[in-house]
C-alpha cells in the first residue's frame, strides 16, 4: 500500500500523470488492513485498553468490568456484521464497482461482516475457557 502510494506520488509529480488506480486501490488495502487486523490483535489481547478506572476495582470488579465491555463489543460486532452484509449483498445484487478502475467491491465489502464474525468467535471462545478455567490469557489479569 506504502509502495503504491509512493509511487503513483512519484509519477504524478516526475512523470506528470499518477497511477489512475492508486487511490482505489490503496483505500481498498487499508480497509482489507484494518478489518483483517481486528480479529487478530483481539486473539493476541494487543488491542488498546482504557484501564485507568479498572485498575483502581478489585479483582471481582475488574471480571465484572471485563464481562461488560466483552458484552458491548458483542453487542456491536453483531449489529455491524449484521448491517456490513446487508451492504455487501446489495453490493453483490448491483454488481457495485469503483469509480475509476472498476474493481468489483463486494468482495473487499464482505472482509468487514468476516471480521466481526471473528471478533464475536474469539470472544465467545474466551468466554468458554475463562468460564471452565483452561490457561488462557484473561484481559483482566493482573488488575487487582
Amino acid at each position: 500500500m506504502t509502495g503504491l502510494v509512493l509511487v503513483s506520488t512519484l509519477m504524478r509529480y516526475l512523470a506528470g500523470s499518477p497511477i489512475g488506480f492508486s487511490d482505489e486501490l490503496s483505500g481498498l488495502l487499508f480497509l482489507s488492513l484494518s478489518f483483517l487486523s481486528l480479529p487478530h490483535v483481539l486473539n493476541t489481547s494487543q488491542h488498546i485498553r482504557i484501564d485507568l478506572l479498572v485498575r483502581t476495582l478489585s479483582r471481582r470488579l475488574a471480571v465484572a468490568a471485563d464481562i461488560f465491555a466483552n458484552a458491548v463489543l458483542v453487542t456491536f460486532a453483531t449489529i455491524f456484521a449484521y448491517q456490513a452484509w446487508d451492504f455487501m449483498v446489495f453490493s453483490l445484487q448491483i454488481g457495485a464497482r469503483s469509480e475509476i478502475s472498476g474493481v468489483l467491491l463486494w468482495p473487499w465489502m464482505a472482509l468487514m461482516p468476516l471480521s466481526m464474525g471473528l471478533c464475536l468467535l474469539i470472544i465467545v471462545r474466551n468466554g468458554l475457557r475463562e468460564l471452565f478455567g483452561c490457561d488462557a490469557p484473561s484481559s483482566a489479569e493482573g488488575l487487582s
